[in-house]
């Protein structure tokens, strides 16, 4: 029998904490080693496909420790063997639980999705247009043609990746202040026009927050759209126990 981890954190539960059921309808209950705390589900089984049902249900447990505690959320399918693994992992991983979980006390994750235009995704310039003429056909390239090709491709994709940094470097000098760290997902595919920023925001300023980035000026260029609050997800490692 294997175990689902949620999240860690430290002090004993509150009252008020009402945790849903977990993955599958499994109980969720708490392994606790010297302060700090584990919450766990029976994973009844672990080479199960996930369906998206799972995951609703795995985030909704984080969300309910969340919502009254200070957590370390898992990534969902992180688990161990038994409870007494989840306690031995919390024994030899105590100092570096405590001090990240000091470090996102009183803190949210919001994040900022940036839908790109054509032009930001690929470039301001037109890849096909800059192109010789004989890019198009079946026929296999002399070598200096293809390597010329080749070279026009990856400024374009240089271009692109210019573009793509100095909007989130500009998006985030227009929020300074309002957050406490960020990170920044680039689009790897060519295809994917979309750039995904995540903030670090204190609590108490989380609508703050949201209106200063509703303040940010129109482009027809881009949209953004707005989530969370959450738990920081995107700010702590992959829990390994």
């Amino acid at each position: 029998m294997n175990y689902l981890v949620y999240c860690i954190f430290r002090g004993p539960l509150p009252a008020a904490l009402e945790i849903p059921d977990g993955v599958a309808g499994y109980r969720v209950f708490t392994a606790n080693y010297n302060g700090l705390g584990a919450a766990l589900s029976k994973l009844g089984e672990p080479h199960a496909p996930s369906s998206t049902s799972d995951l609703l249900s795995y985030e909704r447990v984080v969300e309910s420790f969340y919502r009254y505690l200070t957590v370390i959320p898992g990534r969902f399918g992180c688990r161990v063997e038994c409870p007494y693994d989840a306690v031995v992992m919390l024994r030899e991983n105590h100092r570096a639980y405590s001090a990240l979980l000091r470090e996102l006390e009183g803190l949210a994750e919001v994040s900022i999705q940036v839908l790109l235009e054509n032009s930001l995704a690929a470039g301001e310039t037109d890849r096909s247009a800059n192109l010789p003429k004989w890019f198009a056909r079946r026929a296999p390239m002399p070598g200096a043609a293809y390597w010329e090709a080749k070279k026009l491709g990856c400024q374009s994709d240089q271009q692109a990746t210019t573009v793509q940094h100095t909007l989130v470097e500009d998006l985030c000098a227009s929020l300074h202040g309002s957050f406490v760290r960020h990170k920044v997902e680039i689009p790897c595919s060519k295809r994917s026009h979309l750039l995904s920023l995540y903030f670090l925001v204190p609590r108490d300023a989380v609508e703050t927050f949201r209106h200063a980035a509703r303040q940010l000026p129109a482009n027809s260029s881009f949209k953004l759209l707005l989530g969370g609050p959450w738990p920081p997800y995107n700010f702590v490692d992959v829990l390994q126990p």
